[in-house]
């Protein structure tokens, strides 16, 4: 009689539970009661990953057609711009080649002259494909213009610095005509530009240009090469080289 006193209940208790479940089909759970197998939702309206660009969406290219360099002259100007298009990007982590920060863009660029009186562009060169220009600045940058005789010329550095060398390209304006200047280095075929070591700029002293040339691991010396222009070539002309150690350059301030 003691045991069927104890069970009896305890069945009764059980077939009312499971009845109850079975009416109750649309009682709530509380989400404490769920597995954690989704994220919540304070996880996917969190600001670090919805209010906010990350990194990654920051360094994303664009396409950027704008001016990157430009040649003022009174007659007109040289500018550096796109062929076609061109693109741009945070170079996003630091190197020889610049900081985090720089911009790089990268293109099919040439260089023309606009002359004031008839406005009309004119192509003087076409820069190499998928040319590549790194800035502080997202700002065209100005080339370097000096004198030699009755030529202004102006110089272009796409970079401005570089693990071993800078090439820089050379533009002469005369007689209301702009035009490239190439490089004689009494070699068989003539250079585009010429390569100049980082933070140590060419010189111009008594219509020569002196140019320090670039430098690569377990070199010995740097060439300093010396050029006469030559107008009528429309030629930089070398006449002398010099050879230097490195701890003799002075670099720019």
């Amino acid at each position: 009689m003691f045991k069927r006193k104890i069970f009896a209940p305890i069945g009764i208790v059980l077939i009312l539970a499971l009845s109850s479940a079975c009416d109750n089909t649309t009682a709530k759970v509380a989400p404490s009661d769920l597995p954690s197998m989704t994220p919540s939702v304070a996880a996917i309206t969190s600001p670090s990953s919805e209010g906010s660009p990350s990194a990654a969406a920051e360094n994303v290219e664009k396409e950027d057609n704008s001016i990157r360099a430009i040649g003022t002259h009174i007659v007109g100007q040289l500018l550096v711009k796109p062929a076609t298009k061109a693109t741009v990007a945070p170079l996003g982590a630091p190197s020889c080649y610049g900081l985090e920060t720089d911009f790089g863009w990268t293109g099919d660029y040439e260089v023309v002259w606009e002359s004031k009186s008839d406005q009309i562009p004119e192509k003087v060169m076409a820069l190499p494909l998928d040319f590549e220009i790194i800035q502080q600045a997202e700002e065209p940058i100005p080339m370097r213009e000096f004198t030699i005789g009755e030529t202004t010329i102006f110089a272009y550095t796409p970079r401005y610095t570089d693990c071993h060398a800078l090439e820089t390209y050379f533009f002469g304006v005369s007689d209301g005509k702009a035009f490239p200047v190439v490089f004689d280095m009494k070699q068989e075929q003539n250079r585009a530009y010429i390569s100049q070591l980082p933070h140590r700029s060419f010189q111009v002293l008594n219509n020569e240009l002196i140019v320090t040339g670039g430098y690569g691991a377990g070199d010995e010396f740097i060439e300093v090469y010396h050029f006469q222009y030559d107008s009528m070539k429309r030629v930089m002309v070398l006449k002398s080289t010099d050879q230097v150690k490195p701890n003799q350059v002075v670099f720019n301030s």
